[in-house]
Order: C-alpha cells, then structure tokens, then sequence
C-alpha cells in the first residue's frame, strides 16, 4: 500500500472506528452483523466493543443462546456494515469470527461491564424465544435493581464475545462532485489497496 490516497484513506478508517469506542453516539458505535444459516441471511444492529486495525478485529457481545452464536458456529463467515450519514462514509468488512466464552478475555471484559448492562445477559428465556406475553426478559428481582456480584454470575454463564477477524474493507465515501470507493484485503503482513467503481 504505497499511494498516499490509500493511506490517507486507512487512517481515516483507523480513526473513525477507534473515535467510536470512546463516544457512545458516535454513528459507529453501533452497526449492522450479518450472518447465514442454512438457508436464509439474518441481520441485527449490535454495539462496537473493541478495535485493532493492526491486529484486524472488532469485537461486539451477545447471549450465548442467540441465534446467531448457533448461526456462527455453523458459518463463521460475517459481513458488518458502519455508516455515518453525516460523514456519508460507508465502511463493511467482510472475514470470519472467534467466539469467547468463560476464558480469560471474557472474564477481563465482564468485569468491565456495567451491572445494569449484566441484566440483560440475565433473562431467562432465550433471546428470540416466542412468548405468550410481553417480558422484558430481566429477570423480575433485578428488573428495577441492578444485580449484586453473586446474581450476576447466572449472566457471565451466557456472556460471549465474538470477535469478528477481518481479511477485507470496503470504504466508500459519498459526494456530490464523485463517490470516492476503494478496497483494502489482508493477506499474513501485506495490506492491498486497489480502487473499486462507486
């Protein structure tokens, strides 16, 4: 990757992704994960947790009985898709998962999350579960409380990580004057740039 434009570009990736980790309504603090079963894509908005350029990963949490931890067990393909309508710049990043479950990176980021945030890892139905009337899916002692420590072990039972492991970037910069487009792949060392048609 030796074009200046390519670099200017990759930064620019590196910043807006690790500006969104220390602001929460900053408009890639959430984004869209998509994943495949067996027959059908599924989509769901879920929130950045972590980011490395360097190492090419993000992470996000989920409840260990979602769907899609059953769907990325299957596939471990992923598709994400960021983008700021103020910026007017769309990122997507294409590479395959790790799910963590009780090992030492889940722990680290447990104890790092909030005790209200701990309830939702709580509920006692499965996420996407029917139901027969409306529950919030909080168990009803900590609806209006937040757990104590002990409580909220039953959570971290169900706490994963998945860490999406990109090989692929898709930037895209909207404008009046041209839409701007490139894409970088990664490759052991070697980060490839080359530009893409809008």
């Amino acid at each position: 990757m030796q074009k200046k434009e390519f670099q200017e570009i990759y930064k620019k990736i590196d910043d807006l992704m690790s500006e969104a980790l220390k602001d929460s309504s900053h408009p890639y603090r959430t984004f869209s994960l998509a994943t495949v079963d067996e027959k059908t894509p599924s989509l769901r908005t879920v929130v950045l947790r972590d980011f490395s350029l360097n190492k090419q990963y993000f992470d996000c949490h989920s409840d260990l009985r979602s769907p899609k931890i059953k769907e990325l067990n299957k596939n471990r393909k992923f598709s994400a898709l960021f983008y700021s309508s103020e910026k007017k710049i769309q990122l997507r990043f294409n590479g395959t998962v790790e799910i963590f479950h009780q090992n030492s990176i889940t722990k680290e980021r447990w104890d790092k999350v909030t005790p209200s945030s701990k309830r939702c890892y709580m509920g006692p139905f499965n996420p996407s579960d029917s139901l027969e009337e409306y529950h919030p899916n909080i168990p009803d002692n900590v609806q209006f409380k937040n757990p104590s420590d002990k409580d909220s072990e039953l959570g971290y039972n169900n706490f994963v990580i998945i860490r999406c492991n990109f090989n692929e970037i898709d930037f895209l910069r909207l404008k009046y004057s041209g839409h701007t487009r490139c894409k970088f792949t990664f490759e052991k060392e070697d980060v490839n740039a080359g530009w893409v048609a809008p």
